[in-house]
């Protein structure tokens, strides 16, 4: 029985490497736009990073599932009242690998631009609410931070910091980028999308906005969310391995030979 054992220096290489190739594919699609002005609909819509159902969707995804894999296997392991803090961060990463790959949180967009709007900011706060799914997973984040308090105190002091450091990547990109896009796309002008024909228009939903993507400091924006998301899970993953080693704990798979099998 062969095992193949996923340790935390490795994996994580490997996994750094995976996203080191697709944000060097995103950013030869943003070369193909910005600087050769040649149509790549193709490669725009496997590997734009602000797409979705491409690779990076699928990578993040994977990534998400990954961590609520090791989460629920550090809740296998665990002995009391801590079994429960684990088991919540696995449901927790399991629902936002679906939303990743399934996008519920823009379904709270419309739904919370009416309330501000009501409260009489309808320019989403002068922008930075723009991308308004941020204001009740923030409220959800917090909440969640409350309930877990306690069992967060009581883990390994290397794993408390291994997860602080992976959040506070993850939640700058996936919220403080996000409203800074959404800030920076309000205040550009506005320009005609027939000036750029060779933007396949048709991939990022509203064609009348894709202009957006011809602009640099946009580009960079949601370049900069989806690579820090990416790397705090990646994080996350190693904090949660590292964990595994510091108990002298391995975590593997067994590939059983097809004759043994049989």
């Amino acid at each position: 029985m062969d095992r193949i054992v996923f340790r935390p220096g490795k994996t994580t290489r490997t996994l750094f490497a995976v996203l080191g190739a697709l944000v060097l594919l995103h950013l030869l699609v943003v070369f193909c736009h910005l600087v050769l002005h040649v149509r790549v609909t193709a490669l725009t819509q496997l590997v734009d990073l602000d797409l979705e159902s491409n690779l990076p969707t699928f990578f993040n995804s994977a990534l998400f599932f990954i961590a609520a894999f090791l989460f629920g296997l550090h809740g296998r392991m665990a002995s009391g009242s801590l079994k429960r803090g684990w088991f919540t961060m696995a449901a927790v990463f399991i629902f936002l690998g679906v939303d990743e790959s399934s996008q519920v949180h823009e379904k709270f967009m419309s739904f919370t631009n009416n309330l501000l709007h009501r409260a009489g900011t309808g320019d989403g706060a002068g922008g930075w609410l723009f991308q308004a799914w941020v204001i009740p997973y923030v409220a959800a984040l917090l909440v969640l931070a409350a309930v877990l308090a306690r069992w967060f105190l009581k883990l390994d002091a290397p794993l408390r910091r291994g997860l602080v450091i992976s959040g506070a990547v993850y939640v700058a990109g996936a919220v403080f980028m996000e409203m800074a896009g959404g800030k920076l796309a309000l205040a550009l002008p506005a320009r005609e999308a027939s000036l750029f024909p060779w933007l396949p228009c048709e991939l990022y939903g509203d064609p009348s906005g894709c202009w957006l993507f011809m602009e640099p400091g946009y580009i960079a924006l949601y370049t900069l969310e989806e690579t820090l998301e990416m790397t705090g899970l990646i994080l996350c993953v190693r904090a949660l391995l590292m964990a595994f080693e510091a108990r002298n704990e391995r975590v593997f798979v067994a590939v059983e030979s097809g004759e043994r099998a049989r």
